[in-house]
């Protein structure tokens, strides 16, 4: 397999959030993939098993998902039951602009990577409650009416709003059973804390206490991705985010582990499409 994959990056989003309502009656296969914006998953029915950044989760109806810009992730789904879901994909700006000091709304992503869980389970009657506001905003974008998109808006901020507080007062909502291999899962949160540092595979294994090939083969099974090319578009997508906070490129190179601008201006315009002194990035 090529060590840059052009399909990854899945879906596109030109509005500030959108909502799809999906029901898939014959099983999909997805490639492991992964977003420029954030995913809001509210499951319904399946027999669904959800792979996010090393971790498998089984799913119940109601289950929420939270995957955040850049998590890697993919469905498993069974032949036996239709696949239906409501998708939201949520811009970072819509997040940024819609926050106040101590109001953020993706304090729920936040939490999510805090209790490292990306499932949140509510109880029947939030669940029922929230689940009433998904309705609405579902009705809303399939019948045109007066002020249609601010009444989206205000229904989505709401349930924002609301899903938030429910993290707020419990954080025993992030569901935490999950199938996972426990040296893989430490592996990435170590990757994405020291995208500056060297991480190569000898250091790696040696961190680790892992032989080499063991430690690759095992890295490919559990997040669909070799261990160069998971690095590598980490430390790209990283580096994305410094350059559109306001980093120099060159600043952001050296910041994400790069050795020389050049090997990092190739990857990033294979991965982005883009070169880093775009200035519509």
């Amino acid at each position: 397999m090529d060590d840059y994959r052009d399909s990854v990056k899945s879906g596109y989003l030109t509005e500030k959030f959108r909502l799809f309502h999906l029901k898939d009656k014959e099983p999909k296969e997805y490639e492991y993939h992964y977003h420029d914006f954030h995913k809001l998953i509210w499951f319904i029915s399946g027999n669904v098993e959800y792979h996010i950044e090393g971790k498998a989760y089984k799913l119940e109806p109601h289950d929420i998902l939270l995957i955040g810009r850049g998590q890697i992730h993919k469905p498993f789904i069974g032949t036996d039951e239709a696949y239906e879901r409501y998708v939201f994909y949520i811009s970072e700006d819509f997040l940024t602009e819609h926050s106040e000091e101590g109001s953020e709304l993706n304090i729920c992503f936040q939490m999510a990577q805090a209790e490292d869980s990306n499932v949140m389970r509510l109880s029947p009657a939030d669940s029922g409650r929230l689940f009433e506001t998904v309705k609405l905003l579902a009705h809303s974008s399939k019948e045109p009416a007066y002020a249609d998109e601010m009444y989206s808006r205000i229904l989505f901020l709401k349930l924002l709003i609301e899903l938030n507080r429910c993290c707020i007062a419990n954080s025993e909502v992030f569901h935490k059973t999950a199938r996972y291999d426990k040296k893989i899962v430490e592996m990435i949160h170590y990757i994405n804390d020291h995208l500056s540092g060297d991480l190569s595979i000898e250091e790696l294994s040696s961190c680790f206490y892992l032989s080499k090939y063991h430690m690759m083969r095992k890295f490919k099974e559990e997040t669909g991705y070799s261990m160069h090319q998971y690095i590598l578009e980490k430390r790209i997508l990283a580096a994305r985010n410094l350059i559109l906070a306001g980093t120099p490129a060159t600043t952001a190179c050296m910041e994400c582990g790069f050795k020389d601008y050049s090997t990092f201006s190739r990857a990033y315009k294979k991965i982005i499409h883009a070169l880093p002194s775009d200035a519509g990035i």
